[in-house]
């Protein structure tokens, strides 16, 4: 029978639930790394493989970065209910220090480097047994040339990462990755650890016959070229798609999300945690069937904390101590309140590179008795169950964990409106407040009304409490065995719409001033169900558009006529963009519609109506 216990490397990779769910899958939640002291993406990746696997799906958490202190975090993080017991923590490193690599078929290689003189090693050990973790060499006057050995407990080496001289330019460097037996046979080689980390992961799932879901950012950057004949591939958003501050129709794109987007058909599914999050997404990219909004779990006590056990004046915020939280904001607010003399204490809960800049705001603003920052505490349920308020003046949310564990617990939210999480989760003036972003006079407001009008407060909590319901861990589980079960389903026609291929073929120009466009589809050996155009406005979302239909059809060539009447039906001043909209078995995807590969030479008109080519 299976047992609860994790195993390690050498035995299974995915946890041995008591009770098998009737699906034959594992799942695998990837991220980078876990550290102590992390953010709400990683907690959401540990508590989402507990869930799984408290369901009766094996699970694991994957890693890949080198961390000699692993073992503690794993030990630390179970010891406090983070990472459930009976998950397995892999990572990389530990991984091939635990076993040996696949024995490879190919050709026999060779140790690379053999025959520089490295000088200078530094040792790295581990800090649980205080084994060879590590060793570092230099090479004295070639700064761009460096070595990392990495050892097993028994001073064995399994991997060796370097930089060597390049075959064709000794003046610069390339890295070669390579796995080795116990013996120092090389058994795999890799031109960069992006090769290394797609190897790995493969050998988990053919061991596992597992999904995968990935919540790094950074990971997804080298996990959107891995494929895997069986494995369904998901990548969770967890910020929004654009730098902070911009529009999310036009403005610059998150540089961490760039890879993710620009290979968005790539992905098996695209989760977002709110549906303003995923419809902002979609209004810039078009859907290509393969979005989904799945929040983030939160369980509650299953009754409404005591009103009475509240503390009267109390106030918390929960979250890291980054720009991006906006934390003076919340200081400044508290001070406020404080200034128009209602009863008001805050508690810090959480750390970060922030902390001595907000320290030193309480110290000049003389309110040391109302603040107490805490940094990370095990007891955040217990806090939030006889806290009032929870105040969040964050400048962007993904989805507000700290607002969803609120409502779960019966603390009153107020936040200032940005996108995406709070307007998803808090209907203002029923279950809490949103406040127009920087308007900290109508926080104040907010939060002095909460703290001085019992029945107000009572109520609402109440409300908070029974809406946080819909994010119970039962609820998003069914979500997530629904995505997975429907991605598996429409797997082959989603495959068959991310290859295909459009493109202009031609233009034609009537006296009467409408244009034919001949657009050129492929999709292989895969039947298109549907052909449309839709053109809008630069900077709006295909809803606001006008679609087309064609009007014939030959050899994948479809026939399109734009009415001289378009620019009035559009009657914005910017450029207007044409989007083909495809259909392959019900599902659809948007593609930017213009003539690949891209001409050498580009028509366009003069201010006199005259053809040239530039």
């Amino acid at each position: 029978m299976p047992t609860d216990e994790a195993s390690g490397p050498s035995g299974r990779v995915v946890s041995q639930p008591a009770q098998t769910h009737q699906t034959p899958r594992s799942v695998l939640m990837v991220t980078w790394a876990v550290e102590l002291g992390f953010g709400g993406m990683t907690a959401m990746c540990l508590k989402r493989a507990g869930l799984f696997h408290e369901r009766g799906v094996p699970s694991a958490v994957v890693t890949f970065d080198a961390n000699p202190g692993l073992d503690e975090i794993r030990t630390t993080l179970t010891a406090n209910g983070k990472l459930h017991s009976g998950v397995p923590l892999l990572n990389l490193h530990e991984y091939y220090a635990e076993q040996a690599p696949a024995t490879a078929t190919g050709p026999e290689l060779k140790l690379r480097g053999t025959g520089i003189p490295w000088k200078g090693a530094t040792r790295l050990d581990r800090s649980v047994d205080g084994s060879l973790y590590c060793t570092v060499y230099a090479f004295p006057g070639n700064d761009k040339l460096s070595k990392r050995e990495y050892h097993r407990r028994d001073g064995s080496v399994y991997l060796v990462d370097a930089m060597l001289p390049s075959p064709h330019d000794p003046d610069e460097a390339v890295r070669t990755l390579q796995l080795l037996a116990a013996d120092g046979s090389v058994q795999f080689e890799f031109t960069s650890a992006a090769r290394l980390y797609r190897h790995w992961l493969t050998e988990l799932v053919d061991r596992s016959n597992a999904d995968v879901i990935i919540d790094s950012k950074f990971s997804a950057g080298f996990l959107f070229a891995w494929q895997h004949p069986t494995a369904l591939k998901f990548v969770n958003f967890h910020s929004t798609h654009v730098a902070a501050g911009q529009d999310t129709l036009t403005g610059k794109l998150s540089p961490a999300h760039r890879k993710i987007i620009d290979n968005r058909d790539a992905w098996d599914g695209i989760t977002f945690l709110t549906e303003s999050q995923r419809t902002a997404f979609v209004q810039r990219f078009g859907d290509s069937s393969n979005t989904v909004v799945i929040s983030n779990p939160v369980d509650g006590p299953e009754t409404l904390p005591s009103f009475e056990d509240r503390s009267p004046g109390t106030v918390v915020h929960v979250g890291r101590f980054t720009k991006g939280k906006n934390i003076g904001a919340v200081i400044d607010i508290v001070n406020a309140v404080a200034t128009a003399n209602v009863p008001v204490h805050l508690d810090l809960i959480g750390d970060g590179d922030q902390r001595p800049v907000l320290e030193e705001q309480v110290n000049r603003l003389g309110i040391g008795h109302l603040v107490n920052f805490h940094g990370h505490v095990h007891d955040v349920a217990r806090r939030l169950s006889r806290a009032r308020v929870l105040l969040l003046c964050s400048r962007f949310e993904g989805q507000s964990l700290a607002i969803l564990e609120a409502q779960a617990h019966g603390c009153v939210p107020v936040a200032y409106d940005v996108d995406f999480g709070p307007r998803d989760v808090v209907q203002d003036g029923r279950n809490g407040f949103l406040v127009p972003f920087g308007d900290q006079e109508a926080a104040a407001m907010a939060l002095g009304r909460l703290l001085t009008d019992d029945p107000l407060c009572a109520g609402m909590s109440a409300r908070a409490f029974e809406s946080a319901r819909q994010y119970s861990s039962e609820q998003i589980f069914t979500q997530w065995k629904d995505a997975l079960k429907m991605a598996r389903l429409n797997k082959k026609d989603r495959e068959v719409l991310a290859a295909a291929t459009v493109r202009l073929a031609g233009l034609r120009f009537h006296a009467d001033g409408d244009t034919d466009l001949e657009v050129a589809v492929n999709t292989g050996s895969g039947q298109l169900g549907g052909l449309t155009l839709v053109v809008t406005e630069r900077g709006t979302d295909a809803s606001q558009g006008t679609t087309f239909e064609p009007y014939n059809e030959s050899d994948g060539i479809y026939g399109f006529r734009i009415p001289a009447s378009l620019r009035a039906q559009l009657p914005g001043s910017d450029a207007l963009d044409i989007n083909a909209v495809l259909d392959v078995g019900g599902l659809t995807r948007t593609i930017r519609l213009g003539a690949t590969p891209k001409p050498a030479s580009v028509p366009y008109f003069t201010a006199y109506g005259n053809l040239s080519f530039k």
